[in-house]
């Protein structure tokens, strides 16, 4: 047989057609699998979440059962003291932490150890990691420049909104429920932040008048303090109360006082660790929401909202934990943030 009558004998390799359509194939296999993968890690981090919100409100109970009243949403007004996130320290495996503190004096003349620690139970998965502290910078509380760049319009005259009073700390995903917006007394000019706040943890009542706001107060204590509130003062029944939520944050704000995203441990301003849902207040409808909240002042800076799709995530009284859809209604929000308000809920399921 002569050479040219040989067989022809194909080589080993792929033709370029043939690779084409491999990475094609794997192409679209990764195209189906992405979603997967992020719906499993995303069911994986609210379940986290879930769990969180389960740590503290068991947390808030036993603080309750130890001394006999729910934690303040923070021990003080003015420059602010602790918060209640560092009284249930204890109660979460945190005791360490917790000696680190001097409750009788404000946070900012605390330890860079006891402001800047990061608990990890405080994070939800979804948004964040326990890795970043909180931006010290002055701000003002009715600051309303919209759309909101973050950065200080309109800083205030108060004192306890300055940087030198909020030194940068870790930071917290979820708040204490204080109510709505205007109170036990229907205030339309706002009393969420007041001793007539309706919710089930709001401000506590100090052995002596806060002292007055500047740095020469520092090393002035509070000697103790207490609460108005206890379980047997919500009598609208604790498992249709809201005790803790997550806090909306939006994307764009994540760490900023105006967005409410201070230090965790800072009483200076109820909503670094508090929050409201009602009338003014519907629950954000995403992370990217910059809706404004409607009157008073803390206008991005008061909602409950999360980074889950659809729904956030809220602690009850009674120590259970479910899903609120964003869509509910302000006038059902409101009735599950009042304590004691008899209104009847009709749209949570």
């Amino acid at each position: 047989m002569s050479h040219s009558q040989l067989p022809h004998r194909r080589s080993g390799g792929f033709t370029l057609i043939e690779l084409l359509v491999v990475i094609a194939i794997i192409a679209i296999l990764i195209g189906l699998l992405l979603p997967a993968i992020q719906k499993v890690r995303e069911a994986a981090a609210r379940s986290t979440c879930q769990n969180n919100l389960k740590q503290l409100s068991l947390s808030v109970h036993n603080y309750h059962d130890s001394v006999g009243f729910l934690p303040p949403v923070r021990i003080a007004g003015n420059d602010g003291w602790g918060t209640w996130m560092v009284l249930i320290l204890p109660f979460i495996e945190q005791q360490n932490l917790h000696t680190q503190w001097n409750i009788q004096l404000k946070y900012a003349a605390q330890t860079a150890v006891a402001r800047q620690t990061h608990v990890k139970a405080f994070y939800c998965p979804s948004r964040r990691g326990p890795t970043t502290l909180s931006t010290s910078e002055s701000f003002g509380s009715a600051d309303v420049v919209t759309p909101p760049n973050w950065t200080p319009q309109n800083v205030g005259a108060q004192y306890r909104f300055s940087a030198g009073n909020n030194p940068a700390g870790s930071m917290t995903d979820y708040a204490a429920n204080v109510g709505d917006f205007r109170g036990s007394t229907n205030n339309l000019a706002g009393a969420w932040f007041s001793l007539t706040a309706n919710g089930p943890i709001i401000i506590g009542t100090p052995s002596i008048a806060a002292p007055a706001q500047g740095a020469a107060t520092n090393a002035t204590p509070i000697p103790s303090f207490t609460s108005t509130t206890k379980l047997v003062s919500i009598s609208d029944g604790t498992s249709s109360t809201f005790l803790i939520g997550e806090k909306h944050v939006p994307r764009s704000g994540l760490g900023r006082a105006l967005a409410g995203d201070g230090p965790a441990f800072d009483g200076s301003w109820t909503s670094f660790c508090g929050r409201v849902a009602g009338l003014e207040d519907p629950l954000a409808q995403g992370p990217d929401d910059v809706t404004l909240s409607t009157s008073g002042d803390a206008f991005w800076a008061r909602k409950f909202g999360s980074y889950h799709s659809g729904i956030c995530q809220f602690a009850f009284c009674d120590g259970s934990v479910r899903a609120v859809r964003n869509s509910l209604d302000t006038t059902n929000l409101r009735a599950l943030s009042g304590r004691s308000d008899d209104q009847v809920i009709t749209g949570l399921n």
